[in-house]
């Protein structure tokens, strides 16, 4: 088991401009845990200078995918490849502001093979921003022991 808290980059395919989450602070069961800190410009924002939508249900994938990242590393396993295929249920409560660091929590709630149902949300401080159900799909073919 590796030590928490971790950089998202050592468990994601990701980069820049693409790689949003920052870190994975816990992980337990089906829940976990991760930090990012909202971009004041770039890919994610609009010419009114508000984050896109988009990029938030992305925060949730990321953190999906880290906390599977870890997974794997904890098992000597590669990271396997994945992506997001759906999108329920999702609601926007508060204002994202760029420059401020937010956690997103998410909890797995189903799965059937290579498809997983996550709950994610995501919070400024106590302030709960966003919060909905995505499907991620799942590469299970890389299951081979390093």
């Amino acid at each position: 088991m590796m030590s928490l808290p971790q950089p998202a980059a050592a468990m994601l395919p990701h980069r820049p401009p693409m790689l949003f989450v920052e870190t994975l602070v816990a992980r337990h069961g089906n829940r976990s845990t991760a930090e990012a800190v909202l971009p004041a410009s770039g890919i994610c924002v609009s010419d009114n200078n508000r984050l896109l939508p988009e990029y938030v249900i992305e925060l949730i994938a990321q953190a999906t995918a880290l906390a599977s990242g870890y997974d794997a590393f904890c098992l000597g396993r590669p990271v396997r490849d994945g992506m997001l295929v759906g999108i329920d249920a999702f609601s926007f409560y508060g204002r994202a502001v760029p420059g401020r660091a937010v956690r997103i929590e998410t909890e797995k709630t189903f799965e059937f093979g290579a498809i997983k149902m996550i709950h994610g949300e995501v919070y400024d401080g106590r302030e709960l921003l966003a919060a909905g159900d995505i499907k991620v799909w799942e590469d299970l073919s890389r299951d081979a022991v390093l």
